[in-house]
């Protein structure tokens, strides 16, 4: 039990890998530094990402950079909360007892104990600081647990005397936690939704692991279908299970789905080869490999974890190390009037497009003019207008600029040559 990392991947089940190398495609590619290959990674909306390196445990963001958490190598960080809360497992007091960890910028480090065995890791947390996660008993069975601040750590498998245990591996807003389990005197797991109204509801069949859950209650994992293989699946209350598909070959798995309905996870591409790719599902397009849309090379690549937020970006660990997929936003940039006359008022008006549609309304575009400013506009769906008459007579080369905010990185438009006559 002294390496961490490997108690973390079997809570959280991330046995699950795919690739990387990179050009600029629907995503851009931004590193993660310090991320150790193969290690376990995890966003929140706001893209700060949890980093498991080589010789510590830290919080980075493109935009304020690194924050170490203070904690060692042999402790695994494995989810993030929109207030960027941490919650994984560790040793405490560098002891040979591994324990679920909840971590906060402002309070630090809190171990969340167990269920009276010796052995808890956390998998996962929401915005309400509620903590997911598997927890050895005293008469030494797993089973998944629910911990708040205020009621400490629940059992939500109590009748459970199975060798193989359970794990909560997600929880979201309303507190309907997803994960897996080993029913008594089977050796096959069932995935579970958990709710305190509700208790523990099967999902699928043998086989079936949930791995995470939106907040519509959306769940999305991996279950079996003819011939011992698995695809990825989504489920709904509404409408049961949808099967996902893969890559072309004979399996895949669904890691984490956001807001949008938007899926990641891997698949085989074919049946002879074994390495698993990357691949985002959307309810429009179905299942697309992230090798296609970010220009990843796959050859001998392979990915560890992935996770998406609601704004589109994915998180992806692989055996190169860490690193963002950011939705690559296009500006387009068009003149009311070309050519105009001298003095002649002329809107530039700016529409903004990426795969996950465009950035949040409020946010700026710069316009300018042979590098000199000519004044901003606000976005609204995607379109900023700006109108101007004080060009001068010539080709004037009209550009507008996206400075990007915490998930989208900046963007330029193509210049604009706008005419003005005498």
């Amino acid at each position: 039990m002294k390496n961490i990392n490997k108690v973390a991947a079997v809570a959280v089940v991330a046995i699950l890998l795919s690739g990387c190398a990179f050009a600029q495609g629907a995503f851009s590619v931004v590193p993660v530094p310090g991320s150790t290959p193969d290690s376990l990674i995890a966003i929140n909306n706001d893209s700060f990402v949890v980093v498991n390196d080589a010789n510590q445990l830290s919080v980075w963001s493109r935009i304020s950079g690194t924050q170490s958490i203070g904690m060692n190598e042999t402790n695994s960080g494995v989810a993030i909360n929109n207030s960027g809360e941490v919650v994984g497992a560790g040793n405490p007091g560098n002891s040979q007892t591994v324990q679920a960890f909840i971590w906060q910028p402002a309070g630090g480090l809190e171990w969340l104990s167990s269920l009276g065995g010796g052995l808890s890791a956390a998998s996962g947390i929401n915005d309400s600081n509620a903590v997911v996660g598997l927890s050895y008993t005293a008469a030494n069975q797993r089973h998944a647990f629910l911990w708040t601040a205020a009621s400490g750590m629940q059992d939500l498998t109590p009748a459970l005397t199975s060798t193989g245990g359970a794990a909560a591996l997600a929880i979201n807003a309303a507190n309907q936690v997803v994960g897996y389990y080993f029913p008594n005197g089977s050796r096959n797991t069932l995935g579970f939704l958990w709710t305190q109204s509700g208790g523990l509801q099967n999902l699928g069949s043998a086989g079936t692991l949930a791995f995470a859950i939106n907040d519509s209650g959306t769940v999305v994992g991996q279950t079996p279908i003819a011939n011992d293989y698995r695809h990825a699946f989504s489920w709904t209350e509404a409408g049961g299970f949808v099967d996902l598909g893969t890559l072309g070959g004979v399996e895949s798995s669904a890691l984490s789905v956001n807001s949008l309905g938007w899926i990641v996870g891997t698949s085989l591409t074919s049946n002879k080869n074994g390495l698993l790719h990357g691949f985002l599902w959307t309810p429009s397009n179905g299942m697309q490999s992230l090798d296609t849309l970010a220009h990843l090379t796959s050859k001998d690549q392979q990915t560890y974890s992935l996770q998406v937020n609601d704004s589109g970006v994915v998180a992806i660990s692989t055996n190169k190390g860490g690193f963002l997929l950011i939705p690559t936003m296009t500006p387009e940039i068009v003149s009311s009037l070309n050519p105009s006359a001298l003095g002649q008022p002329v809107t530039f008006t700016v529409t903004m497009t990426s795969i996950a549609g465009p950035p949040p309304d409020g946010e700026t575009v710069q316009f300018s003019a042979g590098g000199t400013a000519l004044g901003s506009a606000t976005l609204t769906g995607g379109v900023a207008q700006f109108t101007t008459s004080s060009l001068p007579v010539g080709k004037n080369s009209v550009v507008a600029n996206y400075s990007g905010d915490a998930n989208y990185v900046s963007a330029k438009s193509a210049t604009l040559t706008q005419v003005v006559d005498q």
